[in-house]
């Protein structure tokens, strides 16, 4: 019985080390998406000392085209990432958000003309919402993966960050059906 605990442990412990870093930071792209990818597509990539690459953040699709939905969710899980060095942090970061405030510029001209459904919608149309950056969004996309659909608007308050000042800042610009 000790030895099949023990096993699971170490199992447990392997998917954690292996497979959950790639569906971390990939927001819905398969591995094998990734791995086809060129290094052109990754905000930053860095070379080991046996010569693998550490590709960091894929943000691009195989065209070179941003996936802005990608581009968020790189940005909201940007701290979770580990480095060989702390130099290409900053270099990374520039990159990612420098893409994003494009579409931000190009977004906040557009307003927001109806409620957003947040129980379907991207990250994209979650950054629209009043002071919901990438951070939130991918909380609110987190919250949703693990607890299912909100019920109601005020349920987005569970969402760790989004306190009564958020909540009147987005509750007339939310929907959950």
């Amino acid at each position: 019985m000790m030895k099949n605990i023990g096993k699971a442990c170490v199992g447990c412990i392997l998917f954690f080390i292996f497979v959950l870093p790639y569906c971390a930071y990939s927001q819905g792209w398969p591995v094998t998406k990734i791995k086809s990818l060129p290094d052109s597509s990754f905000a930053m990539v860095e070379v080991k000392k046996d010569r693998t690459k550490l590709r960091h953040f894929p943000y691009k699709d195989i065209n070179g085209n941003i996936d802005i939905n990608q581009l968020i969710y790189c940005l909201g899980t940007f701290s979770n990432e580990t480095w060989l060095n702390p130099e290409n942090v900053e270099t990374a970061r520039k990159r990612l958000e420098e893409r994003y405030y494009r579409f931000k510029l190009n977004q906040s001209q557009e307003g927001i003309k109806t409620a957003i459904n947040i129980n379907t919608a991207g990250l994209k149309d979650m950054v629209r919402l009043p002071n919901i950056g990438p951070v939130t969004a991918v909380k609110i996309y987190r919250f949703r993966e693990t607890h299912g659909h909100f019920r109601n608007v005020e349920d987005i308050k569970k969402v760790e960050g989004i306190g009564p000042a958020i909540f009147a800042g987005i509750k007339y610009y939310i929907k959950v059906r």
